[in-house]
């Protein structure tokens, strides 16, 4: 802009002036708008609008949801970020959101809708077990599409958070998401594949990763047991790479703290 370009010319960009000029920048609005975009990238938010669930299980999917997702996302980052000024790690597991009655209602989130109206509004998740932070929002759940593959979840965690690296699967194998059944969730077919010799090697590095996300279905609804009866579970371990010995935890929110306190995942943010 004319500041810096001023600054350039008059030889005032020396260690101290480069950072008063970012800090100066960094207090444009414009700052806030490129790294809401920088976000939409990162997550992919523009994926919700292609997104085209199964209308039998998903009766209540549509744009205006989307939408909401999406919002949801863009605003709790910048609260976090920009309003509070924490650290970006805290985007894994602060206890606010931003809700529409329509999406509160999505969430199972009490909401008065007379009081809200059509608009975004703050919601505290402090007395709300299993939400709180990015992987639970439906914007990041969605990764999984409409089985809740532990796969997609487990590699958006590690890609994503934990700057891991697995090879791709080879040709010959089927990656189709496996369907839940009676008796049948989506952590049982996890589970079996981790106790395939052949997939295990690759699988046991990211799948236990969306162990404490399984209560959450495809669009990101919590539930405790699924469409078919069988009870979901939160609990797992995390091995954080580089470390010798993986983490337990009983919750999601146990997960959540886990995640934003681990150096790998703030260096990786």
């Amino acid at each position: 802009d004319p500041e810096l370009l001023r600054a350039a010319d008059k030889g005032e960009l020396d260690r101290a002036g480069i950072e008063a000029q970012a800090r100066r920048m960094l207090r444009d609005r414009r700052a806030v708008q490129r790294s809401r975009r920088f976000v939409s990238e990162w997550l992919d938010l523009d994926r919700l609008k292609a997104l085209r669930p199964n209308p039998q299980r998903f009766p209540h999917w549509d744009a205006a949801l989307a939408a909401d997702m999406r919002n949801e996302t863009l605003a709790f980052f910048e609260e976090i970020v920009w309003k509070q000024n924490r650290p970006l790690a805290d985007l894994l597991n602060a206890q606010l959101t931003f809700v529409t009655p329509r999406l509160a209602a999505h969430y199972g989130l009490p909401m008065d809708e007379q009081q809200a109206g059509e608009r975004t509004v703050q919601y505290d998740l402090s007395s709300v077990p299993g939400r709180g932070g990015l992987l639970t929002q439906g914007s990041v759940l969605t990764v999984g599409g409409d089985e809740a593959s532990m796969v997609a979840r487990g590699l958006f965690v590690m890609h994503e958070l934990l700057r891991g690296v697995v090879k791709d699967p080879p040709p010959c194998v089927d990656t189709t998401p496996v369907a839940t059944g009676p008796g049948l969730s989506q952590r049982a077919v996890a589970e079996s594949r981790l106790a395939n010799r052949s997939c295990t090697g690759c699988h046991a590095k990211f799948e236990p990763l969306a162990f404490g996300l399984e209560r959450f279905d495809g669009l990101g609804a919590y539930h405790e047991v699924d469409r078919h009866g069988n009870p979901l579970r939160e609990d797992g371990t995390i091995l954080f790479p580089g470390e010798e010995k993986p983490v337990g935890y009983t919750s999601s929110a146990e997960l959540m703290d886990l995640l934003a306190g681990s150096r790998r995942v703030r260096e990786a943010l």
